[in-house]
């Protein structure tokens, strides 16, 4: 490789990167906006978590399809059509009136990300090979990283200045200027190859999406009882369909996932791994803003930088990343990130028992700091480790089905997280209020129930602030421990998997 092309492919490497940047900074920039959404519209927690959960839902089912058609017609192009989907997406959300065209806003953004991700995980998998990919593989997942939870600050700032529409008028603007610097030099890295069918296999596309649609929406009427019937019978419908899917596809001539892929230890290892880096994720940070800006009283600004602890760990721990795989291997590398996760939970759901309020947020800090650190050294070495096991011809495939793992990831952190949270703070405002001598009813969320204390004289506001606040504290303990159970869990299956695995 002379000069010049070192050149192109670090140009190439830095604009991709910027993709993933800006792109992750939207995915969790409206998640410190949701307070200011939920009073703007009167919104309740599952609307709160359809916000969210919406993005991730459609990322899911789009982004197999992204895969097969960037296979065939060229990744970078189809890059760039999922670029095109955030502007388009922002100016929708700009002028939203109402949920429901948040709502859409939000998908359209979510079939862009679908895109983007997988193609450009793809292109760096074709561009780059041998060591040069873990090199390229640690700055892509710096960029991720950074943007993730650097999103809460940039959203905490527009927000505070221009409103939540703010973040939409970002966006617009910032993805213009990236599909203008993509375009000037990421390079058309593979063609499309003829050989493969373009008929797309929509009946897969269907009960894919269908299947993914239903189960988001049983974890999402969850928040009112696990076993009502509008939860478990959704979650078993979508179950069963994702299941059809998966036997259907397998056996169908012109596949939308190559599930051939499973066989190699490494990759299988790597999915349910990953599955938890976006499960921890955006578990966290959905279940925190309200905590910072709410519970604590800080406003969006403020509430954003609190979180800048899991970003300075995120990076730490991306950029140690080569030096923990030379002396632990990718095994081990994902096997401590699953560690650092499951233990960055445990602390941050401990720390609400603390009844010094020095002690509680010196220990959510801990806590930020170790799950940041997992999150950090985690991604690299996980898609390093799975990315280099999958031939040229099957990038887009691979990187696909990878992402398919860790969006399910991003759907049922949301959800997991949001329905026991949810039924958990319900419950305990109930309680905390009978104990205090009140009987007010809560609006579901802790946000709305700050709000409906305007409407109180005296200290009887003061007094449903604090049981709100307790409540939400309370609910924080279950929701972080039954994480942390689920990422040791998924810890053990890994280790299994790949026990025969030594590089």
């Amino acid at each position: 490789m002379n000069d010049t092309s070192t050149q192109q492919l670090n140009h190439a490497l830095l604009c991709l990167c910027a993709a993933e940047l800006v792109m992750m900074i939207n995915t969790t920039a409206f998640n410190v906006a949701l307070p200011d959404i939920t009073e703007s519209f009167g919104s309740n927690m599952a609307e709160q978590q359809w916000v969210v959960s919406i993005y991730n839902l459609v990322f899911a089912a789009v982004v197999l399809l992204a895969g097969f058609l960037g296979d065939r017609l060229g990744h970078l192009k189809t890059m760039l059509a999922g670029l095109g989907l955030f502007v388009v997406a922002s100016v929708i959300g700009l002028t939203a009136g109402n949920v429901p065209v948040l709502l859409v806003s939000r998908a359209i953004m979510g079939a862009g990300a679908g895109v983007v991700i997988p193609m450009g995980q793809a292109l760096l998998g074709i561009l780059f090979r041998g060591p040069e990919l873990s090199r390229a593989m640690t700055t892509w997942a710096i960029a991720g990283t950074l943007g993730v939870p650097f999103g809460p600050l940039v959203g905490g700032a527009l927000t505070a200045s221009l409103g939540w529409r703010g973040i939409f008028g970002f966006d617009g603007l910032v993805f213009l200027a990236v599909i203008m610097v993509i375009r000037a030099n990421v390079p058309q890295a593979s063609a499309a190859h003829k050989s493969q069918s373009l008929h797309m296999p929509w009946l897969s596309v269907a009960m894919m999406f269908a299947g993914f649609t239903l189960f988001s929406a049983g974890l999402v009427n969850a928040q009112h009882g696990v076993l009502a019937v509008n939860a478990w019978i959704p979650m078993l419908v979508g179950a069963v369909m994702i299941a059809g899917f998966v036997l259907h596809d397998r056996m169908s001539y012109n596949p939308l996932m190559e599930l051939g892929l499973m066989k190699d230890s490494s990759f299988a290892a790597c999915a349910p791994a990953l599955m938890m880096l976006n499960f921890s994720m955006y578990g966290i940070i959905f279940i925190m803003p309200a905590y910072l800006e709410t519970v604590l009283r800080h406003d969006a600004l403020v509430g954003g930088m609190l979180l800048t602890p899991l970003v300075i760990a995120s990076i730490v721990g991306a950029q140690i990343n080569d030096w923990i795989v030379a002396r632990m291997n990718s095994r081990g590398a994902s096997l401590l990130s699953l560690g650092c996760l499951a233990a960055g939970m445990l602390m941050i759901g401990v720390a609400m028992w603390w009844p010094s309020e020095i002690a509680k947020q010196s220990t959510v800090l801990i806590g930020q700091i170790v799950a940041g650190f997992g999150l950090g050294a985690g991604q690299p070495a996980m898609l390093t480790w799975a990315m280099g096991r999958v031939p040229i011809e099957q990038s887009g495939a691979g990187s696909s089905l990878l992402t398919v793992f860790r969006q399910f990831g991003s759907i049922i952190g949301v959800g997991i997280f949001g329905s026991i949270q949810s039924g958990l703070y319900v419950a305990g405002f109930h309680h905390f209020a009978q104990s205090a001598g009140l009987n007010p009813q809560s609006a579901g969320s802790v946000t709305l129930d700050f709000q409906q204390t305007a409407g109180f004289t005296g200290v009887t506001g003061e007094w449903i602030r604090q049981v709100a606040s307790r409540a939400y504290e309370s609910a924080m303990i279950g929701s972080f421990a039954v994480a942390a159970a689920i990422i040791i869990v998924t810890l053990g299956i890994v280790a299994l998997i790949s026990r025969k695995i030594m590089q």
